[in-house]
């Protein structure tokens, strides 16, 4: 059976001092050039996992965020889990819902929403159990 499909999106820039013979790719028919990003973020809504922020104490926004998004132009997508490193302490975040597209970049005019519960855990890895769709689905016969 396959791996469920997954996809990310990154920042790709040319370097003309690099000779393609250096280029190489483990499993080239996995990359795919889906969009040219060309828009920013105008907000994200950004919530903590919740196995991940206990003991975590004091701001998440200013300990986590800032750091991390701060003039970099990170490239996300809706549904992104991503991985934050502060204060000897690491936090994992999904990425819930963004505006105005399913891909954009975080800029630094970008309003980033944190508050809300923390996502559990289970409800991320029962999106990764294999359903009737995964199977060809289920109709009657």
């Amino acid at each position: 059976m396959e791996m469920k499909g997954r996809n990310t999106v990154c920042i790709v820039l040319a370097d003309e001092n690099c000779d393609d013979s250096n280029i190489r790719l483990s499993h080239p028919q996995d990359v795919a050039v889906l969009c040219t990003i060309e828009r920013y973020f105008l907000r994200e809504y950004i919530l903590p996992i919740g196995d991940t922020i206990e003991g975590v104490t004091g701001n998440l926004f200013d300990v986590y965020f800032t750091p991390y998004f701060l003039e970099a132009y990170r490239p996300v997508k809706k549904g992104d889990l991503f991985l934050l490193r502060s204060v000897m302490h690491s936090v994992e975040f999904k990425v819930v819902e963004t505006d105005p597209a399913f891909y954009c970049i975080v800029a630094p005019d970008t309003v980033i929403h944190c508050e809300g519960e923390p996502v559990k855990r289970e409800d991320e890895e029962k999106m990764d159990d294999v359903g009737y769709d995964d199977v060809g689905g289920c109709r009657k016969k």
